[in-house]
Order: structure tokens, then sequence, then C-alpha cells
């Protein structure tokens, strides 16, 4: 490591030489920082705040030994990584007789600092082994997981070391999102730097954000405003809307007539957990999911049963993959007990309900419900979401509305359980499937993002849609505005 105080560089000319080395490469830097600030659509070349980034790290690269790790989830090439960045940085800041830039590493000549560059998601053991690291830079950092971090973080390990997560936020639910910024851990920095920051956009670049502002300011928050979905207008549920929900129906001041149901979403592979909501005299009351097996969803399927008998409901299950079996487990249970436990297939994969008639109630002009959705999943899914919706606007807004419309949590959940259900809820959006809407596949959450399966979620729409007739409760009311 090499030091540098203003006594050193007064009586020492070996430090007075490295310092004037330094200063010098640092004033062309900014010199040159400067002069591409005014080429058009600079943006293209570096952003800046990438120009922030290396202009730290490669000052710290410069003044001592420092060692610096680039990474991100998928690297097939270094190409695909900063290294392009950096090795052009470099050579148009003069600084290329400063740095040996080889195929895979860049290390400074006189202080031996390498940057090194991984591809995450498949040299996580390699990145295990890696020590003596001053800085680690993590591009892409959205896509961290929890169990990557574990394995990463512990090599950032010397006294004043420092770890830089950089991302774009996509989920709610991502690792990063929850855990660096909304529950920031000590000694640690937030900072959000949005477009309005980028001094090297060109007058196109804002021309084409203000027409995205304009013409679909929810798409324009998440991507420019670093709004991650699920707080989003493109996430089927808004999670403002479950926030409303929470004791609607006291704050209403509305008894909700209808059945008991215990939506059941049973496990369907080993990394999948099995999970039920309670919906109680029309309120869920519980959510609960747990870690199980294919071989244990006889056990699951008494569990659920004990469950409804005790509290006098209906068991709605999804049936598609294991869950077929589970109706004829609970007939099993209740021939042996003497029961008469009912049950309900939820056929998700299945067809809508209601194939002939409009998708939206009130409007007879909307498209029907079999060319609206693809399969009874999507519609209930819809059906639910549309329920949160006239459930916030008469909460907040004092609109009039149906006693069966009202969608309800109870508060006594819990504020944490309820924060996994309605981030389950928020993560799913629409995608066209034969020209109708399909909710998202787990599969592809699975595989592009990284998220588990949305059990919980599952189980809730599975309860709040139950085809069985139901006295209805045909008053209309009106709220005064809740404030």
């Amino acid at each position: 490591m090499r030091y540098f105080s203003s006594q050193l560089v007064a009586n020492s000319r070996i430090h007075a030489g490295w310092w004037d080395e330094v200063q010098a490469n640092r004033e062309w830097f900014h010199q040159t920082e400067t002069a591409l600030a005014t080429v058009q659509n600079a943006a293209a070349i570096l952003p800046r705040d990438a120009w922030l980034d290396l202009d730290g790290i490669t000052r710290s690269v410069m003044r001592s030994d420092e060692g610096q790790v680039y990474m991100r989830r998928f690297q097939n090439r270094i190409q695909d990584s900063v290294y392009t960045e950096l090795k052009w940085a470099i050579a148009h800041l003069g600084l290329s007789k400063a740095f040996d830039v080889q195929k895979t590493t860049i290390i400074h000549r006189r202080t031996g600092a390498e940057f090194i560059f991984y591809g995450i998601e498949r040299n996580l053991e390699d990145i295990k082994g890696t020590s003596d690291v001053d800085i680690l830079w993590v591009e892409e950092a959205e896509k961290l997981t929890e169990e990557q971090w574990t394995v990463i973080g512990p090599t950032i390990r010397k006294e004043d070391s420092l770890a830089i997560l950089l991302f774009n936020p996509k989920f709610v639910t991502d690792y990063v999102w929850k855990n660096f910024v909304v529950n920031v851990p000590p000694h640690c920095i937030v900072r959000r730097i949005n477009y309005t920051e980028n001094p090297f956009l060109s007058a196109k670049a804002l021309r084409d954000i203000a027409a995205m502002q304009e013409r679909n300011p929810e798409l324009f928050e998440h991507v420019y405003g670093g709004v991650p979905l699920g707080d989003s207008e493109l996430s089927i549920f808004k999670h403002r809307w479950l926030d409303a929900c929470v004791d609607a129906h006291k704050v209403l001041k509305v008894s909700l007539t209808t059945r008991n149901i215990i939506g059941f979403d049973p496990a369907d592979d080993g990394e999948d957990k099995s999970a039920t909501a309670d919906k109680i005299e029309g309120v869920f009351v519980d959510a609960e999911d747990w870690s199980s097996g294919k071989d244990e969803l006889v056990q699951n399927a008494k569990k659920v049963w004990a469950k409804a008998k005790h509290a006098g409901a209906t068991v709605s299950y999804d049936t598609i993959g294991v869950g077929a079996f589970v109706g004829g487990y609970i007939d099993e249970q209740n021939e042996v007990n003497g029961s008469k436990v009912e049950h309900y297939a939820f056929h998700a994969g299945g067809a809508v309900m209601d194939p002939d008639k409009p998708s939206d109630a009130l409007n007879d002009n909307s498209p029907l419900n079999k060319d609206e959705y693809l399969n009874l999943k999507a519609q209930s899914w819809a059906n639910t979401a549309r329920r949160a919706m006239l459930t916030f606007n008469a909460v907040t807004r004092g609109q009039a509305i149906k006693p069966e419309d009202v969608l309800s949590f109870s508060s006594q959940m819990g504020a944490e359980k309820l924060d996994a259900l309605f981030t389950e809820l928020c993560v799913p959006w629409w995608v066209e499937s034969e020209g109708k809407k399909r909710v998202v596949p787990k599969a592809k959450l699975k595989k592009d993002l990284g998220i588990k399966s949305h059990n919980l979620a599952d189980a809730v729409i599975a309860a709040d849609n139950v085809n069985i007739a139901v006295a209805p409760a045909a008053v209309m009311f009106l709220t005064k505005r809740h404030r």
C-alpha cells in the first residue's frame, strides 16, 4: 500500500514524484471527462453514473495496491462485463501507460492493483475462494440472490473495504431491494440516480422520456423513476389497493355474508411450498405456507381437512399437478371420521366461468370472458384484483361498493405476514397468449428472475373464486371518505 500526506510529499522525493503522477493523471481524467460532456449523445459512450464509478475506483487503484473485483450475474465473455468500458475509458483518458490491459484482467503497473471480472451464476465457487479484495463492484445487482450474497459478501472482509451494488429496481421481492433499500443495513449508503442527473443525455433521449411520461406514466415510473414492479401499474395487483383492504370491512362498517373457505395450494415439486389462505365470514384471517414433498400430499390434505372441519369451511384446492388427488383424500377423511367437509376443485388451467358474459360487469361493451382471459386462473386473478381496486376506491375515496365486492384482510394476521402475502400478489403481471390475458407463468418468474412460486397468493385466489351459489347481498351503500 502507498499512503500520501502533505508531510510525506514535502519531505520525500519519491512520494513527491508519485503524487505528481497521480495529480497529472487525475487532471487529464477530469479534462477528458469535461470534453466528452460536450459530445452529443455521449450517454451512448459512457453514462454519468458509470463515470462516477470509474472515477472513484480508478482513484483507489492508482493511489494504492487495492484490488477491484467486478461481477455480474451472467458473463459468457469478458466483453459482456464493464471490461470493455474500462478499457475504453483508460485509453481515452490517456492512462494507457499506467495500466496493463490484458485479455481477462486490468492491472495498474506500479501498484499491482488488479481488476478481476466474474460472472456470478457460473463462478460462485471461484468467487468464494477470492481473497484480498478491497472493492467489490456488482453490476445488474437486482438479480443478486440471498444465496449468492452469503457467498460473495464475506469475500469483502478487509478493513475499509467497499461493496458497490449498481442496479435498476425490478421487483419488490428482489433480495437487494428488500435488504439494501427497504431495510438499509448499518454502514450502508443508498443513492438513487435517475436520468435527471445524467448531463450526457441527448435532446432526442429527453424527448423520448417525456413522451413515455405523458403516454404511460406508470411505465415511466418503473423504467425511469426507479419504482420496482409490485409498486407499479404493470402489476395485476397494486400494493396501495391491498393496503386499503386491511380491515376494510371494519372501515366500511359492513358485515360480509359468505361461506367459510380454506384456499389450498398443494406443493407440486421439491422447491415448492404448500399454502393455505383462510377466508372466514368473508374476511381473510390467516395465510401460511410450509415446505413439503410430493410424498407428503396425504399428510397435507389431512392437515387442511382438519382445519376446514374446525372452521366449518369448504376447501377450494388447485387441481394442477398433485392437487388433482386432494378431493379424494378429503373424501377419505370424511368417510373415516363420519364428517362432511365440502371441497371445490379449482381448475386454474380450465375454462373461464360465465364465458359469454362481459369481462367487466359494469361495461356491457367490454370483451366477453372467453375472449379476454386464457383460463380460469387469469379470470380469477382479475376478479380478485378488481375487488381490491373497488375496495381501495371505497375506503380512500368514498365511492359506492357492494358488500360482496369488498376484499378484506384482518390486521390480526400481523404486518409481516400481510407484507409477505401482498408482495406475492403484487409480483405477477399480465402476458398475452393466443390473444388473451394470462398470468405470467411461474416457470418464467423462476427461470428469468429467480422468483420463487407465489403459493400464498394462489391460495388466496383459490379461496376468493369459489363458483358455488351463495345468497347475494344486493344492498348498495355509500361510505364517507375515510380520512
